[in-house]
């Protein structure tokens, strides 16, 4: 299970020290974000509705991002059809895409700066706006 934050917990405040540059600085990017969107308020009951393994999710997320930002092939899948299953439970709003880009947008910007921390969040963009054409509602 991935560890969550209690709800209106403050953070110590981070800084971008640094540009994603590895595997370990995905894995901190993703156990990050996915903490926080995890018990948002929105998201949070997309997630429990799916009941999402934390412990299987994560590192096929990790192989992802690594896929997309450092060019390892490390990912086998299909991201779009792999939230048909949660689309057709809780049917994801624009409201949810654009939460779900604040937190990723937040989290990358306090935890890295550089090139690949705008190219993971240009991805992500691309990536949400492609996968709310997908998974729209015919008509």
């Amino acid at each position: 299970m991935i560890p969550t934050r209690r709800a209106g917990a403050v953070e110590p405040p981070t800084t971008s020290e640094s540009d994603i540059s590895s595997r370990d600085d995905i894995e901190r990017l993703v156990v990050a974000f996915y903490r926080d969107a995890a018990v948002d308020e929105l998201l949070g009951p997309v997630f429990a509705a799916v009941g999402v393994d934390w412990s299987a999710h994560i590192p096929t997320l990790v192989d992802f991002w690594s896929w997309q930002l450092l060019s390892q092939r490390d990912y086998d899948g299909h991201p779009m059809r792999a939230h048909e299953d949660a689309n057709e439970r809780i049917p994801f709003t624009a409201e949810h895409y654009e939460r779900w880009l604040d937190l990723f947008d937040t989290t990358v910007n306090e935890l890295f700066e550089g090139p690949v921390a705008d190219l993971a969040r240009h991805r992500a963009h691309k990536i949400a706006t492609a996968m709310h054409r997908f998974l729209a509602p015919p008509g």
